[in-house]
């Protein structure tokens, strides 16, 4: 692994997508609270917010990923997306300083703060093996893991830390910066990367048709889904 992170494209991919992951989990916590402690919202409306945010993941998820098969450098969609939604979020503080936040703006922003980490997430597989050789995709993965594992942990933490120990507004700037920190090491990949698919008939559904048919990746689909209910 030390090996592997001596490459600097490598190295820069994985502090990127590192803090990304990161910024994601603050962002899961962050909203939510940040609606109870400046708008007051009740637990109907908090329930809403995080929904809204994750439905473009289930509306867009495939689309996106037809649409990035064919788009030629796609290393560049990934700071763009991270860009958007640094402004993103930091518009919530901004609009809280002006006077003019509301539950609306909030549902809305986070929903497009959802369907930008669609299109940031449907764009990994094909820089990572762009990046990483196959001998070394077993420390390469480990590496990633353990960086999703940290986010996951250290992510909701840091935002509840955040909103308890910085007004509210404070702490949804500072989630805002990772994306911007995110985009700076993500646009200093350059990979040769392979040439994006031509288009054909059914290329939107291929994806859903390899899944139903491939016998091993249905019950790992059923696991994942179920676990991110659990979420």
């Amino acid at each position: 692994m030390i090996a592997l992170l001596r490459h600097r494209a490598f190295r820069n991919y994985w502090i990127g997508q590192s803090i990304s992951l990161v910024g994601e989990e603050i962002s899961r916590i962050a909203l939510p609270l940040a609606a109870v402690l400046i708008l007051d919202a009740q637990a109907g409306e908090m329930g809403g917010l995080t929904t809204t945010a994750l439905v473009p993941a289930l509306l867009f998820s495939v689309p996106a990923g037809a649409w990035a098969d064919r788009w030629r450098s796609r290393r560049r969609v990934r700071p763009v997306t991270n860009l958007g939604r640094f402004l993103l979020m930091a518009s919530f503080p901004a609009a809280y300083a002006w006077g003019v936040l509301d539950f609306v703006q909030l549902c809305l922003t986070a929903f497009a703060i959802g369907a930008l980490g669609v299109l940031f997430n449907v764009c990994d597989s094909t820089l990572y093996v762009s990046l990483v050789p196959a001998k070394s995709y077993f420390q390469s993965s480990s590496l990633m893991n353990g960086s999703r594992s940290l986010a996951f942990t250290a992510g909701p933490s840091l935002g509840g830390l955040l909103v308890q120990f910085a007004r509210a507004p404070f702490a949804l700037f500072v989630d805002a910066l990772s994306y911007l920190l995110s985009a700076l090491f993500l646009f200093r990949i350059s990979p040769a990367e392979p040439p994006p698919s031509a288009w054909r008939r059914g290329h939107f559904t291929a994806g859903l048709k390899w899944l139903v048919r491939a016998p091993l990746m249905r019950p790992m689909l059923a696991a994942v889904a179920r676990l991110n209910f659990k979420r």
